[in-house]
């Protein structure tokens, strides 16, 4: 695939269309943080950082936190 092709598919990945606040958990997570952690630094419940990850997972196609940050990463968003 030419790499206007790579692009192309990268930038029309749902995972594009996260919000800001699940960048901003993914990118708390690419820097090793637990969702107890997130939660206290970004002043949210556990549980909420929790429903933020499993959209993550969802938006970026992946099943846990060490490929959601690369996928995050490959796709430009961290």
């Amino acid at each position: 695939m030419a790499r206007h092709g790579i692009l192309t598919a990268m930038l029309s990945h749902p995972g594009a269309n996260l919000s800001s606040r699940e960048r901003m958990i993914v990118h708390l997570m690419s820097a090793g943080l637990s969702n107890k952690e997130i939660a206290r630094r970004l002043t949210i419940a556990p549980e909420t950082v929790k429903s933020h990850a499993k959209n993550i997972f969802w938006k970026l196609t992946v099943r846990d936190r060490a490929q959601a940050v690369y996928r995050a990463m490959a796709l430009g968003l961290i």
